[in-house]
């Protein structure tokens, strides 16, 4: 199964990268649900400290329901949330900050999602921290990352799944990226 989530996450990616932008803050709107990225600042050194704040936002008058894809290794969240090396394959999938309580999320849902649950016009938050180490995706290996480009992006999916499939491509997902920089 971790194989084609890997695959799935992969596409995303490549969609991801050919986008960039030069701003602190990204917004996506879906059907009244919305998914902002914060970020203090465009540039960071390498002993900054990078977190990554996310709000999800339901505007609707009635409870909704998403899934965040995200595999068993790392922790569950309100969103996926990844840094990328811009125009290379190394990435990091992110874990929230402290093991922060979040009473949304509802937990493990078909293996390599989570389910999370927003009530009417509730927005909800949570810090994602980045080490600073990517996955080269050619040699499987942990590196450090270094000096340069780096998109940071976060997504949600709002279909409802109701069966594991070895490969899902979501029909609607809400997505948002920033670009920053690594000294």
């Amino acid at each position: 199964m971790k194989k084609y989530f890997i695959l799935t996450l992969l596409s995303f990616l490549l969609a991801l990268s050919a986008c960039s932008s030069a701003k602190t803050t990204a917004t996506n709107n879906i059907d009244g649900i919305e998914l902002e990225l914060i970020l203090d600042t465009q540039e960071y050194r390498q002993n900054d400290e990078f977190i990554a704040k996310v709000k999800v936002t339901n505007h609707n008058d009635s409870p909704r329901e998403f899934y965040v894809p995200i595999p068993h290794d790392v922790e569950e969240g309100i969103a996926a949330v990844m840094v990328e090396k811009k125009d290379q394959m190394q990435w990091q999938l992110l874990n929230p900050q402290d093991h922060q309580e979040i009473s949304n999320i509802q937990g493990r849902s078909y293996f390599d999602y989570s389910l999370v649950k927003l009530g009417a016009n509730e927005t909800i938050e949570q810090e994602f921290l980045w080490n600073k180490e990517l996955v080269d995706q050619k040699s499987q290996d942990i590196v450090q990352a270094k000096s340069g480009d780096y998109i940071v992006s976060t997504f949600i999916v709002l279909d409802e799944i109701t069966t594991q499939e070895e490969y899902y491509e979501p029909e609607k997902q809400v997505v948002a990226k920033l670009t920053f920089e690594l000294k």
